[in-house]
């Protein structure tokens, strides 16, 4: 299959490169930073905390669309970028492409679906953690199922990609399925603020039990929906807050498999405050925040956590005590 990344980041290029060990001809349609930086590299080097160590040639590199053509799309640009690639994006769609959001959290597609052929939109989820190395080298530092709906193109890749050891799950309907990452994506902005690898903050239970209670909130708004979560980890959704609450002497017995990852992981969030960048806020914790307040429900917390991002995205200091 002829397959294209576009929004080629840490995210995409890891993707992209487990596509093309896939045997698939990958593009990667990136700013021309990333394109120069996998160039002077020779390709892209793919590594995790399990060993894994491969070597990958995109098939090509894209910074400006003329007349490519594709049977996929994999969108993984953030959440406030979708909006500005939109004549890209319905270019390649009535082109034949299918375009597969990978995108975090909720209401990314708001400002766009209206612009795109409704056939050709689908969506995914990618569970791990991918940060960004020198010299076109991107680490994958926790593990997570691959999760994506239904279609002849993701049936094809879920079993070439389970046959070099990535698990796919394949869902014909995809709103419980975001709606369960997002409990978990709810550690992404705690962890920018606790500024700390994933591991170190998970053995802390006064942060643990920050996220439980934004977990519980968003579950709270979740059962107002109606929307029954995804499960994706071991233990089922509703259980999670009271898990993560547990004393220390419990937890870190109960929760091997959850801190099996890098111990120098860190969330998305938490590099793109690092570099500056806008982050996904408003489309993870202050999404809850929206939709509590159009139920009438209280979320406190994911309230204070949004708040906090806000401020930072600002140059202003905060002080994790606020959430205590």
């Amino acid at each position: 299959m002829q397959l294209a990344i576009y929004g080629a980041g840490s995210t995409g290029c890891y993707l992209g490169g487990l596509m093309q060990l896939c045997g698939h001809k990958v593009s990667l349609i990136c700013r021309a930073r990333i394109r120069d930086s996998i160039m002077n590299a020779g390709g892209i080097t793919l590594t995790d905390y399990t060993g894994q160590n491969e070597k990958v040639v995109p098939s090509a590199l894209i910074t400006r669309l003329t007349d490519e053509t594709f049977d996929a799309v994999f969108v993984t640009l953030k959440c406030h970028q979708l909006e500005a690639a939109v004549d890209d994006l319905k270019q390649l769609a009535e082109d034949g492409a299918q375009l597969f959001f990978m995108q975090n959290g909720l209401d990314s597609l708001d400002a766009i679906l209206n612009e795109l052929p409704s056939h050709a939109v689908k969506q995914g989820v990618i569970p791990f953690n991918i940060l960004s190395q020198d010299n076109a080298h991107f680490h994958r530092g926790t593990e997570g199922t691959l999760l994506f709906r239904q279609t002849s193109v993701t049936q094809q890749l879920a079993k070439q990609l389970g046959a070099i050891g990535f698990p796919c799950e394949l869902h014909t309907d995809m709103k419980p399925v975001i709606y369960g990452k997002l409990l978990l994506n709810l550690n992404n902005a705690l962890n920018a603020l606790a500024n700390q690898p994933i591991k170190t903050q998970l053995e802390n239970r006064k942060l643990r039990k920050v996220y439980a209670a934004a977990q519980r909130e968003w579950l709270e708004v979740a059962n107002m929906e109606g929307v029954e979560l995804a499960q994706f980890t071991a233990v089922r959704p509703s259980w999670m807050p009271a898990i993560l609450s547990l004393p220390n002497w419990i937890f870190l017995r109960l929760a091997k498999a959850m801190l099996d990852i890098d111990p120098h992981a860190r969330s998305s969030m938490w590099e793109d405050i690092k570099l500056g960048r806008k982050t996904e806020i408003a489309f993870l914790n202050g999404a809850i925040v929206k939709r509590a307040e159009k139920l009438g429900i209280d979320v406190p917390v994911n309230k204070k956590i949004t708040a906090l991002i806000h401020k930072i995205e600002k140059g202003e200091t905060v002080s994790l005590t606020l959430l205590y």
